[in-house]
């Protein structure tokens, strides 16, 4: 009898700590059929982002001298990759270096990362609750692409896709949301 108890013991023991482990968000009715709601647990999906900035840059050389270039418009390439663990989300940020024709990155894809955009990981971090819904308000504004959106222009706008297993997707943002700079772990 004594053996008996301290197996049930054991048993309650492991499943209740292991529940605790396991916690769910809870998206909006208006967030559920976007792809990080209905991402399974120990799956992932990788978002790639690219919109178009006006920016200065400015180069030092070796011998100290600083050349400052035009204001002009470049492409900024950044990459997700998020990660469910039962409940618990973790992000990994990638960014690519800067490429000065617009979205030269993005038009005519297969929905597949290239060698050339040189990804580089900038954070490997878990993501709150709120990081998360973010990646489904991003994905509900957005309608999908038309050959209209793959004229290489410097008025391109701002692109996602979204690949995961049973996922892949080639989106326009329907105005200026960019990820990194609405998710908290990144501020």
């Amino acid at each position: 009898m004594n053996k008996l108890f301290i197996i049930f013991c054991f048993f309650f023991l492991v499943f209740a700590l292991g529940a605790q482990e396991t916690k769910t968000i809870s998206f909006p009715a208006h967030f559920i059929k976007t792809s990080i709601a209905e991402l399974k647990a120990n799956d992932s999906l990788i978002y790639f982002q690219c919109h178009v900035e006006e920016a200065t840059q400015q180069l030092i050389t070796a011998s100290g001298e600083k050349i400052t270039g035009k204001v002009q418009k470049y492409t900024i390439t950044s990459k997700y990759v998020v990660f469910n663990n039962n409940g618990n989300y973790k992000l990994k940020y990638f960014s690519s270096s800067l490429i000065e024709f617009p979205n030269a990155k993005f038009p005519y894809l297969k929905l597949m990362e290239k060698k050339y955009w040189n990804f580089k990981l900038e954070k490997d971090t878990v993501l709150p609750e709120h990081d998360v819904l973010v990646f489904a308000a991003i994905e509900n504004k957005t309608h999908d692409t038309n050959e209209y959106d793959f004229k290489i222009n410097k008025q391109n706008t701002n692109e996602i896709i979204i690949n995961g297993k049973k996922v892949m997707k080639q989106l326009i943002v329907e105005g200026n949301y960019i990820i990194k700079k609405n998710l908290e772990v990144l501020r």
